[in-house]
């Protein structure tokens, strides 16, 4: 892969997620000034059902994403080679059946279920979010064999058309259908997305090969017990509030899920375009018709990890910093009725940002084989948060305790996946101090500076929270603070190069 190939793939991907996020927030913004506190948070509780439904293949399409890249290296032209639909067949084979198991799982949800805020829903929603749910599951599916040939530019478009026409609808029905309007317009635009990957990428749809299906769940069973371990991390916080707060609280702390998204999507775009290429460069061998050198492609992919995660960390933080001081005034001026929301918000941003250092090193890990030993620690980090949160929640079921706790979380799961990482990466002590230094110290120092700008009452000496000029002198307050890590940690990441080879326009091969 060239440089600037991935830099494209990267960005691209990033800025149709941002696109996409952008959407969202619109929608999320419309949703809660049309449905109020108690209607959100519902709407939030609702989204469960389509968080947890995309892991319903058990690995499948884990093991997917690990072995397909390997059938597809240099196969030329859209066909799928024989190796590769036999593998796509017995992954469509699991996803029937997850799927399946998801509906059954709802449906004694909805039957037995005892929280105030599940019984309130009816029936009509959670079926039409579970419709999305296995909508959703079929795209996965299709995307699994888009990234695998590199595709990342219908992988890009298919998000954003997703997004704005289920999203824009959604707005449009949200004011007179409710929770109802935002589901039928995500069921619109999620149809039209499966129309677009499809017409890209043909794999099987009649479940076969029900063997390589097992074999693909066996193989990606480690990663997918990380992904879920790391779903409970960041959805444990919503289980505690609808345990023992109100709808009206949930609704409050969504605001803040918002910008949870919003800091995590650079890290995960770059660390999806590194993942299939990392998981070909661990199960390339020797003499492969077509492949490099299996040492040369481990070390290359070795590499892109490195420089990826300097420049997001380094550059993430500022980003971060300067955006939080205008949570208050927007908040203020769109939600007046979700100010009770915006210091959980802030927290949120902060524990996004440390969390975001361990994206790119986490899929590293992943994708190179060491999906076991992250396991481990994904799951005790999630226990470990699972019981501070519901403490927490248990003690002062608001908003803002249970971000600090959720957020308190999320540092101790980062600085655990940063360290097994470094010791893959690098051999000499020195460098693998100096990769954790660079990781998680701009993000500490980002996040320091935006909290004392936005919670602290000397901050106050800057101007009004909700008003424009106070968060402008606070946005400039944090810039200049975080220069001198910016100047020191930002030496030789190469951001000027980042920029340079995403402008230029000419074409280069894959």
């Amino acid at each position: 892969m060239h440089p600037r190939k991935f830099v494209r793939d990267w960005l691209g991907l990033a800025l149709s997620n941002y696109l996409a996020r952008g959407m969202l927030l619109l929608r999320g913004v419309m949703a809660a000034a049309a449905l109020g506190p108690g209607g959100y948070g519902s709407w939030n509780a609702l989204n469960l059902i389509l968080d947890y439904g995309s892991y319903a293949p058990a690995g499948a399409l884990e093991g997917l994403d690990l072995e397909l890249p390997a059938a597809v290296a240099g196969q030329p032209g859209p066909a799928l080679p024989s190796e590769a639909r036999h593998l796509l067949a017995g992954a469509w084979t699991i996803v029937t059946l997850g799927g399946a198991l998801l509906a059954v799982a709802v449906a004694l949800v909805l039957a037995f279920g005892r929280s105030p805020t599940v019984r309130s829903l009816g029936l009509a929603a959670p079926l039409l979010m579970l419709a999305a749910a296995l909508l959703q599951l079929t795209i996965q599916y299709h995307l699994s064999a888009l990234k695998a040939r590199g595709e990342f530019g219908t992988v890009s478009r298919a998000t954003v058309l997703q997004v704005l026409v289920g999203g824009g609808l959604g707005v449009a029905l949200v004011w007179r259908h409710g929770i109802e309007g935002l589901l039928w317009g995500w069921l619109a635009g999620t149809a039209l997305t499966l129309m677009l990957v499809r017409s890209r990428v043909a794999p099987p749809l009649l479940p076969a090969d029900a063997s390589r299906g097992r074999a693909l769940v066996r193989a990606g069973f480690p990663v997918f017990a990380c992904y879920a371990t790391s779903l409970v991390l960041r959805s444990v916080d919503r289980l505690a509030l609808l345990r023992f707060g109100q709808a009206a609280d949930l609704g409050h702390y969504s605001v803040g899920l918002l910008a949870i998204g919003l800091v995590l999507y650079l890290p995960e775009s770059a660390a999806n375009v590194l993942y299939p290429r990392v998981a070909a460069a661990a199960r390339a061998r020797p003499g492969a018709p077509g492949a490099p050198d299996p040492e040369a492609a481990r070390a290359r992919a070795r590499l892109e990890v490195t420089r990826a995660q300097r420049a997001l960390c380094v550059a993430l933080p500022l980003l971060v910093a300067i955006a939080l001081p205008w949570a208050a005034p927007l908040v203020g001026r769109l939600l007046p009725a979700f100010r009770a929301g915006v210091p959980a918000l802030c927290v949120l941003a902060a524990g996004a940002l440390m969390l975001a250092v361990s994206t790119v090193p986490g899929y590293f890990m992943l994708a190179s084989g060491h999906a076991p030993r992250l396991l481990v620690l994904g799951m005790a980090a999630a226990a470990f948060n699972a019981v501070l949160v519901f403490a927490v929640a248990a003690r002062a079921p608001r908003p803002a305790p249970v971000a600090a706790a959720a957020a308190t979380g999320y540092a101790c799961f980062a600085l655990g996946v940063v360290a097994l990482a470094m010791r893959e990466l690098f051999v000499a002590r020195a460098e693998r101090w100096s990769f954790l230094a660079g990781s998680f110290a701009p993000a500490l120092w980002g996040a320091a500076l935006a909290l004392a700008a936005t919670q602290l009452p000397a901050a106050a000496a800057l101007g009004a929270a909700e008003s424009w000029g106070g968060a402008l002198l606070r946005s400039a307050a944090v810039g200049l603070g975080y220069a001198p890590a910016l100047w020191h940690f930002g030496r030789g990441v190469g951001l000027k190069r980042v920029a340079r080879e995403w402008l230029m326009a000419r074409r280069l091969p894959a």
